[in-house]
């Protein structure tokens, strides 16, 4: 089973919105990567967090991705541009959503 750490926007999400958004990516991988995928959860529900922690955070969690998964639009956002250059900098395989298909970076 590959772990999957996925990168998305949630600005102006709602919490059951995002696991529905993560849920269909995982789905989308599993049958890029064809073998059961799990999520490394990236979603922090706290106030006590600012938006810096939150990714620090995640890029600790990365650590531990088989891949990382950047949804459709990761290149408007912040985080995700940020999670992109770590990705690729580490050397951790990346996917690409594109028109609800996933694409793998060489």
């Amino acid at each position: 089973m590959k772990k999957i750490y996925v990168s998305m926007s949630m600005r102006d999400m709602f919490e059951d919105e995002i696991a529905r958004r993560q849920e269909k990516l995982l789905e989308l991988a599993g049958e890029y990567l064809h073998e059961p995928v799990m999520l490394i959860e990236t979603f922090i529900k706290s106030e006590k967090y600012n938006a810096l922690e939150c990714l620090g955070d995640g890029i600790k969690r990365m650590a531990d991705a088989d891949y990382v998964l950047l949804s459709e639009g990761w290149e408007n956002g912040r985080r995700s541009t940020i999670e992109m250059a770590c990705a690729l900098r580490y050397n951790k395989k990346i996917l690409i959503e594109h028109n609800n298909r996933i694409e793998e970076v060489m």
